[in-house]
């Protein structure tokens, strides 16, 4: 009977890596700022959610592992200063990585660069992944003004830093104010 159980709990378990764990990677992605390292926040998240896997499926299997997963980037956040490693976005002597489909994904995330890592935070479970201002504070672990007051920072920081990205406006040779 162990042994049905526990087939059980693996299909589970990997129908849902299978549909969901994309999803858990753009978020972590958005939080941190790098792919490979999302990557990675992803697969330990996953790994340790493994073991509990019977538990955790029973409620809210997503919501459980999406909160997982913010935590996991915000321990990786505190402990950057223990780190000397600097993560980049191609390793090199690899063979190239197919193309984003998303054409405005670089874009974005390099605007998301210029934000501090809570900044990032904020923005992305605000306006990303479509959180409450009391869910996000919640998630991070602060006060609900701390959120209003990082998001209207961060979001001036990125009108501030998409304008600068803009092409200049298209001028003409006509004077506008003698036409």
């Amino acid at each position: 009977m162990k042994i049905r159980r526990r087939r059980h709990t693996d299909e589970t378990f990997i129908e849902f890596v299978a549909t969901r764990s994309g999803r858990l990677i753009a978020h972590a992605e958005l939080l941190c700022g790098h792919h490979e390292q999302a990557r990675d926040i992803v697969q330990t998240v996953l790994i340790r959610a493994y073991r509990r896997w019977r538990h955790i499926e029973q409620d809210d299997p997503y919501g459980y592992l999406h909160r997982a997963v913010t935590n996991a980037v915000t321990d990786w956040w505190r402990t950057a200063h223990q780190r000397h490693e600097q993560p980049v976005d191609v390793v090199p002597d690899q063979p190239a990585t197919p193309e984003n489909t998303f054409e405005d994904r670089r874009e974005l995330l390099a605007a998301l660069g210029h934000l501090t890592h809570r900044e990032r935070a904020v923005v992305a479970l605000r306006y990303l992944d479509d959180c409450s201002e009391r869910e996000t504070a919640d998630l991070l672990g602060v006060s609900l003004g701390t959120v209003k007051s990082t998001c209207s920072r961060a979001l001036r920081k990125l009108r501030v830093t998409l304008a600068d990205e803009e092409p200049p406006p298209h001028h003409t040779d006509a004077n506008p104010i003698t036409a």
